[in-house]
């Protein structure tokens, strides 16, 4: 029995609750998103955590991804032209619900991209 709560336990800290947005870490550094493939489940609310740890600015450019998305009024004015700016050493969060597809990514910095920063949303 005591197995049986543990596992109990375990799934309902790992599902996410109905209706509440889903916790999606991503970290941009010098020329690398990580993941480079974000998954998400399409119509499921999600909280993009984009983290730049880098000492100087990244961007998250999508702009196809954002256009398809279901943005939170909250999140839309962190979008501007399909992309959304992290300054150096700092987190932003965008909640939205997001359309199936699949969605190039990359830093729209000069160079950036082709350094290596860029990526796949993969939304199914």
């Amino acid at each position: 029995m005591p197995r049986t709560l543990a596992f109990v336990a375990l799934l309902a800290f790992a599902s996410p609750v109905a209706g509440q947005p889903v916790a999606v870490p991503v970290d941009l550094t010098n020329f690398r998103f990580t993941p480079a493939q974000i998954e998400l489940k399409a119509n499921v609310p999600a909280i993009l955590q984009l983290r730049n740890a880098a000492s100087g600015g990244h961007s998250f450019s999508a702009p196809a991804f954002f256009a398809a998305a279901h943005v939170d009024p909250a999140s839309a004015g962190l979008i501007r032209e399909g992309k959304i700016e992290v300054p150096a050493h700092s987190t932003v969060q965008v909640t939205l619900t997001a359309a199936a597809g699949q969605y190039p990514l990359k830093c729209s910095h000069p160079f950036h991209s082709s350094l290596g920063m860029k990526g796949t949303i993969v939304v199914r």
